[in-house]
């Protein structure tokens, strides 16, 4: 059922000879270990070179803008795992990286941005659309600079990148298998490229696979997809998400949307870690949480979930007994 990994079971399109660069994608799918008929299926985007499925966006925006547009300078807004996957791929590629964050931003993902080189901007934890929140001072920086900025959030390359690379992947993997794909919401991009392509496959070969969206519980994606009164937006799982419908986000490939709690994905990130061997993040907790549903009413399905990042991020607000070993 399950490809070997030792060779790409599809080529990157975008080509590069950078040794570090080359280790994007081409990540393995392996069954979840909590579940004994090997019906939910794994997709490790943890095991990026910087963790996260974002060094896939990170690669294939900043190799076409460099093309495209011969940039020097890149820019981004992330208190994410985007800011470490720029970090990295634009260091590789001798750009000069500038990025944003609010305070508050975890020392470990500080960390990563630094590491790579980059200069970090922190502003204020201030609401979106005040002058010095993270995203308009990117904003500001990227035209006094004359700088490529990224906006990860309405860039329609983020999604583009997944429906060109990380679907196709999958679907090589376990395309003939699976009926149902799961995946957390945040910007949208990764569920939304990998359904466009994972549907339309499945339509050539006369057949569906359903797709499901995850979204927290007290957010505004869902809200946008059923066309619901808004909600406050509060979560406490990092990207995971949003206050509202962004660009990146296509629901023509989207079945269903389904809701998780805070704890509900906090729980599933703990069990996956302490009872079967499986680190991931909370955003991952939440889609292998939304799996495990589907495979309890459906017990003849066969889901493929994408883990788009590890646990290693999130060790205070996961285990945060651990800080005291």
């Amino acid at each position: 059922m399950i490809r070997p990994q030792t060779h790409p079971v599809v080529p990157s399109p975008f080509v590069t000879h950078d040794p570090i660069l080359r280790l994007i994608g081409n990540t393995p799918l392996v069954p979840y270990p909590g579940v004994s008929d090997d019906r939910v299926l794994c997709k490790l985007e943890s095991l990026n070179p910087t963790g996260s499925m974002k060094d896939r966006i990170a690669l294939g925006i900043l190799t076409e803008a460099v093309e495209e547009e011969a940039i020097e300078t890149v820019v981004e807004a992330s208190s994410g795992n985007t800011a470490g996957a720029v970090a990295l791929v634009a260091n590789r590629l001798g750009l000069r990286c500038i990025l944003t964050c609010p305070e508050g931003t975890s020392p470990h993902k500080i960390g990563y941005m630094k590491a790579f080189g980059a200069e970090v901007h922190t502003c204020p934890a201030v609401e979106s659309g005040h002058p010095e929140h993270y995203r308009s001072v990117a904003r500001r920086i990227a035209e006094a600079e004359d700088a490529f900025l990224i906006n990860q959030y309405e860039n329609l390359r983020n999604p583009g990148v997944h429906a060109r690379w990380t679907g196709p992947e999958l679907w090589a993997q376990a395309g003939d298998v699976m009926t149902h794909l799961v995946c957390a919401m945040g910007t949208g991009g990764l569920m939304s490229g990998c359904a466009k392509y994972v549907k339309e496959a499945a339509a050539r070969e006369g057949r569906a696979v359903k797709v499901i969206g995850v979204d927290a519980d007290r957010s505004n994606i869902a809200t946008s997809f059923y066309d619901e009164p808004l909600r406050p937006y509060d979560t406490k799982v990092e990207g995971l998400g949003k206050g509202g419908r962004l660009p990146t986000m296509w629901f023509q490939y989207i079945d269903e949307i389904r809701r998780v709690t805070d704890e509900e994905a906090f729980e599933q990130a703990r069990a996956s870690a302490r009872e079967h061997g499986l680190l991931i993040g909370p955003s991952a907790g939440a889609a292998l949480y939304v799996a495990l549903q589907i495979h309890a009413e459906r017990p003849d399905a066969q889901i493929a979930v994408i883990i788009c990042d590890g646990g290693e991020q999130y060790f205070e607000t996961l285990f945060p007994d651990t800080s005291a070993a």
